[in-house]
């Protein structure tokens, strides 16, 4: 009987038995970052924290030296929600949050006459437009249905 086919497939058996032990003991050496998803939970506490210490850069471009307005509002409709100001007679949209459902279009932030925004779903747009009278934000919004 003739060994030498028997010892070839025993041989091969044994180098490829060796090399993924030695390939599964490599990428366990490399940990976390290759192969496992690492998710560390965040606290209410730790939520709070971060928002009470949270800072949001302004949407409008104040001159040197000059200060931010002093009053911002905040309006919520049914597409979500504003926060406004006026800036010199201008109106200025700081930040805005559409509701779930519906998303962002045609922002016109300012400073403006008149600052708006579109949320849009997929059955209806709530338009919102904010002007200044005098230094206060005064929102007005007008919504419609899409017809199929």
């Amino acid at each position: 009987m003739n060994r030498r086919p028997l010892l070839a497939v025993l041989g091969w058996v044994v180098v490829a038995g060796l090399t993924t032990v030695i390939s599964t003991w490599a990428v366990s050496l490399l940990g976390e970052g290759l192969s496992d998803r690492v998710v560390s939970p965040v606290s209410r506490a730790d939520v709070a924290r971060a928002l009470a210490t949270a800072t949001a850069a302004p949407r409008w471009s104040a001159t040197p030296g000059g200060t931010p307005p002093a009053r911002a509002r905040a309006f919520t409709t049914d597409g979500g929600s504003v926060v406004a100001a006026c800036d010199g007679g201008r109106a200025v949209l700081l930040s805005w949050s559409p509701a779930q459902g519906y998303a962002v279009d045609d922002v016109t932030a300012g400073p403006a006459a008149t600052a708006s925004l579109e949320f849009e779903s997929d059955t209806r747009t709530v338009k919102v437009s904010v002007a200044c009278k005098g230094d206060i934000p005064e929102m007005s919004v007008t919504q419609e249905r899409e017809s199929d």
